[in-house]
């Protein structure tokens, strides 16, 4: 059985939210920041769910080709060696043959370490990107409250003066 494609799991999201609130209705409506933390809650566990089955494929693939990478450099090593033991005539050869499986090694195990530091890197870029975003939202809602006390000073202003 294949994933569920992006529209399913965008509808089956919004079914449960919807489910969510239809629960949550008594007989006055559900306040809107009980439906928030419920949606948020809902919104990770499918972030989570999607991120860690990306991690799982990234883990496979990165271990396949561990796993081929290090398979042909043992095979290639075994081999020249057997060579090497059998005719000393090809000694260099096989000396260049296995510097160069150690430099695909090498080269595998230094992208691993690229990868790791790049995944790093972004983490720290989204979590500053979140921050950045989280203090915006502050600020507008600072605004908002502000702009709301001021409407409410010039009703009042506007009251006095017709009263």
């Amino acid at each position: 059985m294949s994933d569920p494609t992006p529209e399913q799991r965008a509808e089956y999201l919004v079914l449960r939210l919807e489910s969510l609130i239809r629960e949550g209705k008594t007989d006055r409506a559900m306040s809107f920041k009980t439906w928030q933390a419920l949606a948020r809650a809902e919104l990770i566990n499918a972030f989570m769910d999607f991120e860690r089955k990306i991690a799982v494929g990234k883990q496979d693939s990165i271990a396949r080709r561990l796993v081929l990478v290090g398979a042909s450099t043992v095979v290639t090593i075994g081999f020249w060696g057997t060579v090497v033991a059998v005719d000393h005539h090809f000694g260099l050869l096989a000396a260049w043959m296995c510097a160069g499986a150690g430099i695909l090694v090498a080269g595998v195990a230094l992208e691993m370490f690229l990868r790791r530091m790049s995944a790093t890197y972004k983490l720290i870029a989204r979590q500053k990107s979140f921050e950045r975003i989280r203090e915006f939202d502050q600020q507008l809602k600072q605004l908002e409250n502000e702009l709301w006390l001021k409407r409410k000073r010039a009703r009042e202003l506007r009251e006095e003066a017709e009263g």
